[in-house]
């Protein structure tokens, strides 16, 4: 944190690259260093402590950091039959949205980012979204969850609704989780979808917990 704060992107990447040949997980580093360093960039910037600008710069490098992991690091378990598309419907959720996608190639997901789509909605941009998932997704043997990532009302509202009409087109299992702010987190409950929360490592820990029912529900 002290590194991005100071602008010594080197030292950073030669921080998380030693831990990448260390023996701490990849998850880990993500879990431990990458997303509370985030946590805290992001308080400070509320409390005026950063302006707007040093922010995206720590965020975008930030982000750097942990797409390290994907590419230098291996997968811990091939789950061939564990698929997820994530979408971030604001700005302010991409960071937490990538750093999932990471997280769950590296445990053998596989892992698809479509990044964020606050500005692309437009009248038709609902069928664009539901065309690109049933071409990827929706043939697939075994368990699909398309995780939201959001904390505009807006988006989280349209991603929902037009990832819910999908449930009865899909060959395998299909989960719909979101992730948002204490803000919204009331009006995501009441949205039809399977989980909720404002936590990335409650997430995850659901996302893997429905693969493990959903091998055992066809084992």
């Amino acid at each position: 944190m002290n590194c991005l704060i100071q602008g010594n992107e080197s030292q950073a990447k030669n921080i998380i690259s030693n831990l990448l040949f260390s023996t701490i997980s990849k998850e880990r580093i993500l879990f431990d260093i990458v997303l509370p360093t985030l946590n805290i960039i992001n308080d400070m910037y509320s409390r005026g402590k950063i302006n707007e600008s040093e922010k995206l710069l720590i965020f975008t490098t930030a982000l750097d950091l942990a797409l390290m992991t994907k590419f230098v690091g291996t997968t811990e378990t091939e789950q061939l039959k564990a698929y997820c598309m994530i979408i971030s419907g604001s700005e302010e959720s991409t960071y937490m949205a990538r750093i999932a996608s990471v997280i769950l190639h590296l445990i053998g997901w596989h892992s698809l980012y479509l990044g964020s789509i606050e500005n692309k909605i437009d009248p038709f941009f609902d069928i664009d979204i539901q065309r690109l998932i049933t071409k990827k997704l929706s043939n697939v043997e075994g368990l699909v969850v398309i995780q939201i990532f959001s904390f505009n009302a807006n988006t989280l509202k349209f991603l929902s609704n037009t990832i819910k009409t999908l449930r009865n087109k899909f060959r395998g299992d299909l989960r719909i989780a979101v992730c948002t702010n204490n803000d919204l987190l009331q009006a995501s409950e009441d949205m039809d979808v399977d989980y909720t929360t404002t936590e990335l490592t409650s997430l995850i820990e659901w996302t893997k917990e429905e693969y493990r029912n959903s091998i055992l529900a066809n084992s």
